[in-house]
């Protein structure tokens, strides 16, 4: 199949081109077909281009990984459409997870007496955490603070940084498995968030 006929293809003929021969230029063809609609999908729930993109690009992701496999009973466009819609419902679960545990922690804070150790903890603590991340590769300590500490999505590091989103994966994983080193058994994702309620 050459590039410039993919467009006249149906969806059902695209999918058996990507299953059947493993096509490149048929997955590229559905992933500009669909993209900006799962986009436009995503971002009408969450009001987020960045999360919407990146919910999105995780989408298209799975369904390369998984093109052998993926039995499609439905339109795709019913699928990709579905696929969003469970994406969207996780990301809202888990940012109002992540938004509970930091309004326990600043309430926790707040009302806790606070005695001359847990300052002098607080701030080793931070001192710590400072440390730790400017030990890490350059590069490496670049993506890891846009990540946990800016909370940026991968989509959104890899643009600033003009590197792919499998290479901010890559940083990401290794700065986590380099810090969780330090830390030992603490879990690294919540002294983070401790240390920015802190800052």
């Amino acid at each position: 199949m050459y590039p410039y006929r993919s467009a006249t293809f149906t969806d059902e003929r695209l999918l058996e081109l990507i299953q059947n021969e493993d096509n490149r230029v048929a997955f590229e063809e559905i992933y500009h077909r669909y993209w900006q609609l799962l986009v436009d999908t995503a971002y009408r729930r969450l009001k987020s281009i960045e999360a919407a993109e990146e919910i999105t690009q995780d989408i298209f992701v799975s369904l390369f990984l998984k093109r052998k496999s993926v039995e499609i009973k439905i339109t795709l466009a019913g699928y990709l459409k579905t696929a969003v819609k469970y994406k969207v419902l996780n990301y809202i679960r888990t940012q109002q997870v992540q938004y509970n545990f930091e309004t326990q922690m600043k309430n926790e804070l707040r009302f806790e007496h606070v005695t001359p150790h847990h300052t002098l903890q607080a701030k080793e603590l931070s001192q710590k955490i400072k440390e730790s991340t400017a030990a890490l590769p350059e590069k490496c300590r670049e993506v890891f603070i846009l990540s946990r500490f800016e909370k940026l999505p991968n989509k959104a590091i890899a643009l600033r940084l003009g590197i792919s989103v499998s290479t901010v994966e890559k940083h990401i994983s290794k700065a986590m498995k380099i810090m969780n080193e330090h830390f030992g058994d603490y879990k690294l994702e919540l002294l983070i968030t401790f240390y920015l309620l802190q800052s």
